[in-house]
């Protein structure tokens, strides 16, 4: 077995075994998280605990849809990473529907990462403001920081992502999957 096969693009194959190395860790990560989720889930300290917790004040959209589904959030993140690990050793065996697949994934991504570059309040608290007067300057401060950050990381991954998904799907890489 060859990890670079000849006449094929010597980037794609690193990349492709690199990517599933780290999916492969992510999705180890995210199994022993899940597993200990669903264990904790159904004791008695679980729920007491969550009896006494409030719900902060202008809560971002994703991190009370994450408080709200927190089993459904850590199975999410499990076959997220299990998907891209098999789609990043399909990409690496050139298996068409492994391209397919990742080109709808980095499709995906892309088009998420536009949207959080739009609408950064998606995961991101507002600022605190009443009637034109900051209530609370460092939290505000704390929060356009983050807020810019997460346009930042958007913008570069979100670009990453499309580029690669255009490579794979029109450019010469598209004629190396059977």
């Amino acid at each position: 077995m060859r990890f670079f096969p000849e006449g094929k693009s010597r980037t794609l194959s690193a990349l492709s075994l690199a990517s599933a190395a780290f999916c492969a860790v992510m999705t180890f990560s995210a199994a022993r998280d899940l597993l200990t989720m669903l264990v904790i889930y159904h004791t008695p300290a679980f729920y007491l605990g969550m009896a006494k917790a409030t719900v902060p004040v202008q809560m971002p959209p994703l991190a009370g849809f994450m408080v709200r589904h927190m089993r459904l959030f850590f199975a999410f993140f499990f076959f997220l990473w299990l998907s891209g690990l098999v789609l990043s050793l399909g990409v690496w065996a050139r298996r068409e529907w492994a391209r397919s697949g990742a080109c709808l994934t980095l499709y995906l991504l892309a088009g998420a990462a536009l949207l959080m570059l739009a609408y950064p309040w998606l995961a991101v608290p507002r600022p605190l403001v009443y009637g034109g007067i900051s209530l609370a300057p460092r939290f505000n401060d704390a929060v356009a920081s983050a807020a810019f950050f997460t346009r930042l990381t958007s913008f570069l991954g979100g670009g990453l992502c499309l580029w690669w998904a255009l490579a794979l799907d029109r450019g010469g890489l598209r004629g190396e999957f059977r």
